[in-house]
């Protein structure tokens, strides 16, 4: 009985193109989810900041602001919902979204949470920080959902552009935590010392978010942000920073400035997200373009192969690739294809490395800043403040501060368990 013939090289190359596409398709529809993401989002930041003014006040103001932000708030959290429950979720175990998932459950639950905070806010049974904590820990899980996004992005122009979403979001997130945190002071009249640092801390991690940003993004993007550095609200919210940080503990700030600086720092945020709007449908623009030249790249392979075939079949006897130790013509071409298809798959490769070397130094200090709070019981803050602060006296990149925290409680960690296993005998 004549065996099955085993798969060709033509067979394989073609099935690499196939699932290149497939990633890209993928990845594709992960844009989409960035998109969904960033709409949710800027709403939440919207009536963080108004529930911020409104508690900070005693519910005297932004009351009935609050409780329209509420309403804009639904329709793009429906709007994520049913993309979620639009997902495979077999096909999407199938390729090993494993994090993705963990991120996506970690959002749901903040979210299924959220009318429970609201009844919080509007009962004032919380603090203003108290519920600045709890958005900004919801914020956070969605923008966890962009950064898997695309720290699993395998095409290079994809993966830059994410990472710039990504650092365009989170400066963002920084900026609305800055409009909370500015808004709660003044209603209350007075900043303490260490609202004054903290406010100095979101500001700095604006400047690095947004420096990452430039690095990776568009030319239109790019272009955005830079007049927004010189438009007026920007302007604006600089000189009521000075405000700030020129006021001492028990020196009374008009408490009428809440709402001003609410509103500078709501038109700054509110340019933003014209930018967040580029850059998503940025993304949507080239994740189509992607496809549909993996497509066209797919089908000239599939008609070359097809006329080496209908060489090969037309020569008498049928050619073998190599004649004498050397490649015949349809040996050579096939030969040129897979070695073609390798270069572009390392260049690929090597681009995609260099781009997510910013992730990477991210993983890396929020590992440091993690250790830094288990084994020292310190805050998020504190433990950011120690490493910008050692980052500084070192006068070292703070990502080589991390890589050092992180060796040295791995070092103390492997001691202690030493310790402990000689006092055990």
């Amino acid at each position: 009985m004549p065996t099955a013939p085993y798969p060709s090289a033509q067979q394989f190359l073609l099935a690499a193109r196939q699932c290149e596409i497939q990633g890209l398709e993928q990845l594709a529809q992960t844009c989409e989810l960035v998109g969904h993401v960033s709409r949710l989002v800027h709403e939440l930041q919207r009536e963080r900041g108004l529930s911020n003014v409104f508690l900070a006040s005693q519910g005297c103001r932004y009351a009935q602001q609050r409780a329209e932000q509420v309403q804009e708030c639904l329709q793009p959290e429906q709007e994520l919902r049913r993309f979620f429950a639009s997902l495979n979720l077999k096909q999407c175990q199938m390729s090993g979204h494993v994090r993705q998932f963990s991120r996506i459950a970690a959002v749901l639950q903040g979210l299924d949470a959220l009318p429970e905070l609201r009844r919080s806010v509007i009962e004032q049974h919380l603090t203003a920080a108290q519920a600045t904590q709890a958005f900004i820990q919801l914020i956070g899980s969605l923008l966890a959902v962009v950064f898997e996004a695309a720290d699993a992005s395998a095409d290079p122009d994809l993966t830059r552009l994410l990472v710039a979403m990504f650092n365009f979001m989170q400066g963002k997130e920084l900026a609305g935590q800055e409009r909370a945190w500015g808004a709660r002071g003044f209603a209350a009249g007075h900043f303490e010392l260490e609202d004054q640092q903290g406010l100095q801390l979101l500001i700095e991690g604006q400047e690095r978010c947004f420096e990452l940003f430039a690095d990776f993004t568009a030319a239109e993007a790019l272009g955005l942000w830079q007049q927004l550095l010189t438009d007026k609200p920007h302007e604006e919210l600089l000189k009521l920073r000075q405000v700030v940080s020129r006021s001492q503990a028990d020196q009374q700030v008009p408490s009428a400035f809440s709402e001003v600086w609410y509103d500078v720092a709501t038109a700054r945020i509110d340019a933003m997200k014209i930018i967040e709007d580029q850059l998503a449908e940025t993304l949507k623009t080239r994740s189509e373009e992607r496809i549909q030249l993996a497509r066209r790249e797919l089908k000239n392979q599939q008609q070359l192969l097809q006329q080496l075939d209908l060489q090969s079949r037309l020569t008498e006897p049928p050619p073998s690739f190599w004649v004498e130790g050397q490649l015949t013509g349809v040996g050579r071409s096939l030969c040129e294809l897979v070695q073609a298809q390798s270069q572009r798959l390392q260049q690929m490769q090597d681009e995609l490395q260099a781009a997510r070397q910013a992730l990477n130094e991210r993983k890396l200090i929020e590992k440091a800043k993690g250790l830094l709070m288990q084994h020292r019981q310190l805050t998020e803050e504190q433990a950011w403040r120690q490493l910008r602060q050692a980052a500084m006296e070192q006068n070292r990149r703070l990502v080589d501060v991390a890589e050092r925290v992180i060796g040295l409680i791995g070092l103390l960690q492997v001691n202690n368990k030493d310790a402990g296993s000689n006092n055990a005998q």
